[in-house]
């Protein structure tokens, strides 16, 4: 007996703990779906008994929030877990739909029965559905009289109950659904971007070694320097590095670091003038995307000449709802470093999945090439 009531209380719970987890929205809904049953409970009966009995309004009330309660409690505690459970889980709605349709008018019948018992002890008189007279208004004599025993009203009261249960539950299915498929291609995007982020720590770190490299045999003691400077950076990339998104204001203090790295090697050939719209700062953009737009001006710009060339990092606003981050660097000699175009593939790519409306672009003339991300404000 023990064993019984156990594998009993075990398929109960899953039912009592979904029931007392709902998120606002549903909330809202089945405030106002009570609403609107107990209502139209109200007018519908009214409609077919017109009498002017004393005691009839306070009756259909009570049988009015009888019937809004068991169709309300029970959609909440038995369908939607029914659902969550059995249907919604890998979108099983095969031969599930069947047996749905089975459960939901076991349950109906089950809960017109509960209510012709409960409405028998209302203190105000039982309003007999068995004998039903719909009235005509303006002439007594089309009035049509429908009489049914009590299991078939029963029986046609499950029918009609189960057809509310679907009413019911096929837009719970359908919403529930559509916000699992979008919390599913939030998700899915996510990861995807962040598998981009994690795709420019090797080049990231290949050019910064590249630049200690070329300094460990001119100055060791700046090469120690700079390499500590690299660790330091490292720390807040990894930081940076958890999360898909940064603002501006973030991005910018990694990008510096890695330009004093770069300075420490070109020394006076590195020049950096910066513009950034101060209203900007807390703007977001995809994590290490301006880190990548430094990195190109530097490696194709300024590293192959041997005049100090000049890189301008800005930010502005180009139009309501739209601002430009772009990095422009002089060019006086074509670079001979063999590029993948890693970097800014992925940049493009982690662009389109933020918003199909985020844009790169570049300008190049004869003496400055400029790279620009166009952006849609958060």
């Amino acid at each position: 007996m023990g064993v019984r009531v156990n594998k009993l209380l075990a398929k109960i719970k899953p039912y009592w703990e979904i029931s007392f987890h709902c998120s606002r929205s549903y909330q809202v809904v089945m405030a106002t779906l009570t609403a609107v049953y107990f209502l139209g409970f109200i007018i519908m009966t009214h409609v077919m008994f017109r009498t002017e009995h004393t005691h009839f309004l306070p009756a259909l009330i009570f049988r009015a929030a009888t019937e809004t309660f068991l169709f309300i409690a029970s959609s909440h505690f038995l369908i939607r877990p029914y659902l969550k459970l059995n249907m919604l889980p890998q979108g099983r709605f095969g031969w599930n739909i069947v047996k749905f349709a089975l459960y939901a008018f076991a349950l109906g019948i089950s809960i017109v029965f509960i209510s012709l018992q409960i409405s028998k002890l209302s203190p105000f008189g039982n309003i007999d559905f068995t004998n039903i007279t719909v009235q005509d208004p303006n002439d007594v004599k089309k009035n049509l009289t429908l009489t049914m025993t009590e299991p078939t009203l029963i029986l046609v009261g499950g029918i009609n109950q189960s057809i509310l249960y679907w009413l019911w539950g096929l837009p719970y299915v359908f919403w529930h659904t559509l916000v699992s498929k979008k919390q599913f291609q939030r998700q899915m995007r996510e990861a995807q971007l962040q598998q981009l982020t994690n795709q420019l720590n090797p080049h990231f770190l290949f050019n910064s070694l590249n630049s200690i490299r070329a300094l460990i045999f001119e100055d060791q003691e700046k090469a120690a320097h700079t390499l500590t400077q690299l660790s330091e950076l490292f720390r807040v990339h990894l930081h940076a590095n958890l999360k898909p998104v940064s603002t501006l204001e973030d991005e910018w203090a990694i990008a510096k670091r890695y330009v004093e790295i770069e300075q420490v090697r070109l020394e006076q050939r590195l020049q950096v003038e910066t513009h950034f719209d101060p209203s900007l700062w807390q703007q977001h953009l995809p994590t290490l995307c301006l880190l990548t737009l430094v990195e190109n001006a530097i490696k194709h710009g300024i590293s192959p000449n041997s005049q100090a060339g000049i890189i301008q990092i800005i930010s502005r606003r180009t139009q309501a709802g739209r601002w430009q981050v772009c990095v422009n660097n002089s060019l006086a000699a074509e670079s001979n470093a063999v590029s993948t175009h890693t970097g800014l593939a992925n940049l493009q790519q982690r662009l389109q999945l933020l918003s199909p409306r985020h844009q790169l672009h570049y300008q190049k003339t004869n003496k400055r090439f400029e790279l620009c991300m166009e952006l849609v404000d958060d």
